[in-house]
């Protein structure tokens, strides 16, 4: 039968060292145990840095103080002067992440009055000037459109834009074909000079982000030159169109 007493001291010592290492190395790996635990199970997506974001989305997961570059010139956003690296500093730059430019979009067009005796469609073309440059819409020259019907015609253009100029002019026109010239179609129903209220002349604000619009509360704003009531048979010739200014990101 086994007794206490058939114990060896020197067994006994063994197993007191034993015991002894046992905790040491339970004292020294479960803080390594435990951050794996944590890194691996509870916080699967990894934060190596703790910067709150993860190492997938993180383009310095070993710096705490950067997660982003926006133009990959391998400097974090935080430290770069010029985050889009276009040239204009971020302190002047109204868009700091993306390189600016400007879309206007004419979506639909109706000519409401009719522009040649006895005819039912006109030939017209628009006028698109962004920053003193002018942009001919169709790009075939002319369209054939019916006289009081809405037409969509999706004429757009993208123009680069100074992003450290927080207003672009931008003018829209719109013009008929006639026996022996072109002549204006009157788009313009805010103003009811002859002379000056026939375009659209806009003084368009650039924004802070891409996305930003005019008009802000819509997709396309309304311009019906009839509005301004100078209308009849010898007055000047109406037309209405719906159109957007977008900010966006330039072309590359």
């Amino acid at each position: 039968m086994f007794r206490m007493k058939d114990i060896k001291p020197g067994r006994n010592m063994l197993f007191l060292f034993m015991a002894i290492i046992i905790i040491i190395i339970v004292i020294v790996v479960a803080p390594f145990a435990y951050k794996s635990w944590n890194e691996n199970i509870l916080n699967p997506t990894h934060d190596k840095d703790g910067d709150g974001v993860p190492d997938d989305k993180d383009a310095f997961p070993d710096d705490p103080n950067e997660w982003r570059d926006s133009d990959g010139d391998g400097i974090g956003d935080n430290a770069d002067s010029d985050d889009d690296n276009d040239g204009v500093l971020d302190g002047q730059d109204y868009l700091p992440f993306n390189n600016a430019a400007i879309e206007v979009e004419i979506s639909r067009v109706r000519i409401k009055d009719s522009v040649r005796w006895l005819q039912q469609t006109a030939d017209i073309y628009a006028v698109v000037t962004i920053e003193n440059k002018n942009y001919i819409f169709p790009e075939t020259g002319i369209q054939e459109l019916a006289i009081d019907e809405d037409t969509t015609v999706n004429w757009n253009i993208t123009v680069d834009v100074d992003d450290s100029v927080g207003y672009h002019k931008i003018t829209i026109a719109l013009y008929y074909q006639d026996v022996f010239k072109d002549k204006p179609l009157d788009i313009n129903g805010e103003d009811d000079n002859r002379d000056t209220g026939i375009n659209l002349s806009i003084n368009y604000y650039l924004g802070n982000k891409v996305g930003h619009q005019y008009p802000a509360d819509s997709m396309y704003k309304l311009s019906d030159g009839s509005d301004d009531g100078n209308g009849g048979i010898f007055d000047e010739k109406d037309a209405s169109i719906y159109f957007r200014i977008i900010t966006v990101d330039a072309l590359l």
